[in-house]
């Protein structure tokens, strides 16, 4: 059984040889881990482990986005950032909101919109040959498409609920400004495709730790149109639909599942109502679910041998029948040790369902 045969009979709830593994950490924890291990790429990396999926997204051939310092840059749509921390722990975070302290939707007519011939969708086809015995998903990013966690960097997080409740008709322009760009990315990305990726990430983030942050009139008549907008071309090329939300996102579940999400990850277990008893309980025969082991608390901060104990304890409750991926919680932090990243997915193998 190969990869990719794995996570899809994992998928269509049935146990494969070994529970499927998905890896997902922030780049100073990658190269961290690599140099650990002594290997000089990515793959290397994914290949000790023996994690199922593969990431896939076209390459971005437009104006330089980091700035010559190395210590700040824009995204695609303007937004700036800066490089933070010290040491080995550094982030970007958000310096500049384009759009903040703007309400009229005049302004939106002229702003420069990313397009999608920044983007070279031909270069998807060496990588779509080179992992077709994998599981392949768009990529976190640009490729991953999205609406609030866009509309939140252009205009400010702490502006949003006030501009989407006061000015309404602008907050309008800009769900059909992002979502015009990506059905289009979706579009160009699929002609090139085809039928060759496994699964569309789609993410945005609809909950907190204490639960939703987003209401159901905001579901229905905003989010949930444009996710199946999203969705229109990849179901006619049969591309399963894998949702990213963190946070609290139990009350939405019914709502992912009518929208024909087949995976959510990444199952923020210390989050209110979000316990993997519960969930494989209620929803693990109609959708499956990726993530879940603790990367706040176990793996950052327990040792190898617990951690192997938090495994195999997860594994229990979620595996049985199907329907789950392991990986963590979250990104594994620059912080994560090394060993206990290693631990958790050993332990995986050693696990038996």
């Amino acid at each position: 059984m190969n990869n990719r045969d794995r996570v899809l009979k994992s998928l269509n709830h049935e146990q494969p040889d070994r529970v499927p593994f998905f890896y997902w950490g922030v780049p100073g924890f990658t190269e961290k881990m690599m140099k650990h291990l002594g290997f000089t790429e990515k793959d290397q990396l994914l290949e000790h482990l023996d994690v199922d999926f593969r990431w896939v997204e076209p390459n971005y051939r437009g104006p330089e986005l980091l700035d010559i310092s190395g210590e700040s840059k824009k995204d695609i749509w303007g937004v700036e950032y800066k490089l933070c921390g010290h040491g080995d722990l550094k982030y970007w975070d958000i310096a500049g909101s384009p759009l903040a302290g703007v309400n009229d939707p005049a302004v939106l007519a002229e702003y420069p919109w990313p397009d999608v011939s920044l983007f070279d969708f031909n270069s998807l086809n060496s990588q779509l040959d080179k992992y077709s015995n994998y599981a392949t998903m768009s990529a976190p990013g640009y490729s991953s498409p999205g609406l609030y966690r866009i509309i939140q960097r252009l205009i400010g997080r702490d502006n949003f609920l006030e501009v989407m409740m006061y000015h309404p008709k602008f907050f309008g322009v800009l769900v059909e400004k992002v979502s015009d760009f990506y059905c289009d990315f979706i579009s160009s990305f699929f002609e090139v495709a085809g039928d060759r990726l496994d699964f569309i990430r789609i993410a945005d983030d609809f909950g907190d730790q204490g639960g939703l942050i987003v209401s159901n009139d905001t579901w229905q008549d905003i989010i949930r149109p444009v996710m199946e907008r999203f969705m229109e071309v990849p179901r006619k090329h049969h591309v399963k639909f894998y949702m990213h939300s963190c946070g609290a996102v139990r009350k939405l579940l019914p709502e992912f599942i009518s929208i024909g999400a087949d995976v959510l990850d990444p199952i923020q277990t210390r989050a209110a109502g979000m316990s993997p008893e519960g969930l494989k309980k209620d929803f693990g025969s109609m959708i499956t679910f990726c993530g879940a082991l603790d990367e706040e608390l176990l793996l950052r901060k327990a040792t190898p041998a617990r951690v192997k104990e938090g495994v195999k304890e997860l594994l229990d409750i979620m595996a049985p029948g199907g329907g789950f991926f392991l990986g963590p919680s979250h990104k594994f932090k620059v912080e994560t040790p090394v060993e206990n990243v290693l631990a958790m997915y050993e332990a995986a193998r050693e696990w038996k369902y």
